[in-house]
This record gives structure tokens, C-alpha cells and sequence, in this order.
């Protein structure tokens, strides 16, 4: 092979890293919630704030204890538990992850009857109850920012507009 095939030969392997890399760099951007350039969905960047207690006058769903001990023993096992610890790799619930991005109706349907996905969740209504599941959210909504929390609870609200919108219509 002369010098100038080789050349053209690296230069071809190379370019075809390149791209690799860069088609690699693009999708995991895709995947990671920051949105594409010029996109307009709004982004929340990770919380530094420290998590704070729930609206004291949010008392519809039981004890932020009572919800404590339910996510311990149906959820941190494969979600984790605040500090990040433990797990098996499913959605984190803490405010580094995506879960306050749901509204509450969405979120115990997932709870109650299963999620499919790249893990899958199976559901829970066998062994939980829908207020046992609202005890929970209350719980999990403690590792949030006010912030999250506000904004959860208006894209909740939305949300369940929406539903009743679309049943008044049926």
C-alpha cells in the first residue's frame, strides 16, 4: 500500500469516528432532558437547593411518615432511597430526577397499574392502596425544591383539567 493510501485510509477511519462520536454525543443529549437548540421546552437544571418539607395545608393524602415507611417497603428497593443509595437502576425520584416533571394523576397510575418501559415497573394496586399511593407522593415530593413542587403541582392541575375537559366532552 503506498503513503497516500494509508493516508486515505486513516483519514477515512477517522472520519468515520468522528461521526460516531458525534451521532454517540448527539443522542445522548437527546435522552438527557436538555432539549435541542432552539427548542422551546423549558429545562429545569438540577436543584442545588436543598429539599424542604411539603405544604403543611396538603394534608389530602396522609402523613408524610405514613408515606416514608410505604416507600420504603414498595419503592427504594428499585428507585433508591433520597441520599441516592440503593436501587436497581430505576428512575431516581429525587429532584436530580425527572419524576416531578409528572402529574400526580399520571404518577399513581404508573404506581397503581405498571409502567412499561426500558425497565418496566410492574403495578402495585395489588398491594397498595390509592390513598397509600398519594401518602407516598407526599413523601417523595420532600426531596423536591419549593420550586419543583410549585411546578408539579401546576403541570398536575393542568393535567387534570385536561381529563375532565375531555370526559365532559365524551
Amino acid at each position: 500500500m503506498t503513503v497516500g493510501a494509508r493516508v486515505a485510509a486513516v483519514s477515512c477511519k477517522a472520519r468515520l469516528i468522528l461521526a460516531a462520536a458525534a451521532f454517540i454525543g448527539l443522542a445522548l443529549a437527546a435522552c438527557s432532558g436538555t432539549g435541542a437548540p432552539g427548542s422551546t421546552t423549558a429545562v429545569a437544571p438540577s436543584p442545588t437547593i436543598a429539599p424542604t418539607e411539603p405544604d403543611p395545608s396538603d394534608d389530602r393524602a396522609g402523613s408524610t411518615a405514613n408515606g416514608a415507611e410505604l416507600y420504603a417497603a414498595n419503592c427504594q428497593q428499585c428507585h433508591g432511597d433520597r441520599e441516592g443509595k440503593g436501587g436497581i437502576g430505576a428512575p431516581r425520584h429525587d429532584g436530580s430526577g425527572h419524576t416531578w416533571h409528572h402529574p400526580d394523576a399520571q404518577l399513581k397510575d404508573w404506581v397503581l397499574n405498571g409502567k412499561v418501559g426500558f425497565i418496566g415497573m410492574p403495578g402495585l394496586k395489588d398491594t397498595l392502596t390509592e390513598s397509600e399511593v398519594d401518602s407516598i407522593l407526599v413523601f417523595v415530593k420532600t426531596w423536591w425544591t419549593a420550586e419543583q413542587r410549585s411546578t408539579q403541582a401546576d403541570v398536575s392541575r393542568r393535567y387534570q383539567q385536561a381529563l375532565d375537559r375531555q370526559n365532559k366532552s365524551q
